[in-house]
């Protein structure tokens, strides 16, 4: 009995770390998105180079990524939390999902191709680009098909890479500290996605390692 009590006592706190992990990432989430979303509003008030030279690129393109992004990013969470309590609302942002994912895309090549660092940050961006609105065109056709499992999944790779808004900009300040700017944009312009990418792949392991019983490799 005593360790029956122990082990729910563990579970509980287990639970509480890891809704507290959710719940900052949705705060965090929301906070990015709504800064994409209002970038439009903003950008003619920024006076720091990095932003005032979008004001020479295509006003139509860049907001069309920081937008779309931004609008994606808003509804990852809110996903999450409702894809088992209501199956209506979940298809209908799914496919504000979809839209904004394939309108942040365009304007993504188009951000890759003038990104800050040279080849290695257009070609970093460029792969999370299409990795991006591939991840989620593979989930939308395995819903159409009925294969939730394989939606759900696809869709957690999605949203990886969706929040790999959030990953950049926590990522930037300490590699800051110790790199380049040219370096330092190099660096987080492939790692906010690919380790995002590896720590959704992980997770898929490891609830399909649970559900067979046996532990993920």
């Amino acid at each position: 009995m005593t360790e029956l009590v122990a082990e729910l006592k563990q579970e509980a706190k287990r639970h509480i770390a890891r809704s507290g992990v959710l719940y900052l990432g949705a705060v965090l989430a929301i906070f990015v998105a709504l800064y994409g979303i209002s970038f439009p509003i903003m950008l003619p008030a920024m006076q720091d180079d990095f932003h005032r030279r979008y004001l020479d690129m295509s006003q139509l393109l860049v907001f069309m990524h920081v937008v779309g992004a931004g609008v994606a990013l808003m509804i990852s969470p809110i996903q999450f939390m409702i894809y088992r309590k209501n199956r209506t609302l979940h298809r209908y942002l799914g496919r504000v999902y979809f839209f904004a994912v394939i309108v942040g895309s365009i304007g993504g090549y188009y951000m890759a191709w003038y990104a800050f660092g040279g080849i290695v940050s257009t070609v970093g961006l460029g792969i999370l680009t299409s990795l991006w609105w591939s991840f989620t065109l593979l989930a939308v056709n395995y819903a159409r098909k009925g294969n939730m499992v394989a939606h759900r999944q696809w869709m957690i790779r999605s949203f990886a890479l969706t929040y790999a808004a959030v990953t950049l900009r926590l990522m930037s300040p300490f590699l800051a500290m110790v790199l380049d700017d040219v370096t330092t944009s190099q660096t987080v312009y492939w790692l906010s996605w690919s380790l995002n990418l590896a720590v959704a792949q992980w997770w898929i392991s490891s609830r399909i390692g649970a559900t067979q019983g046996v532990p993920a490799s």
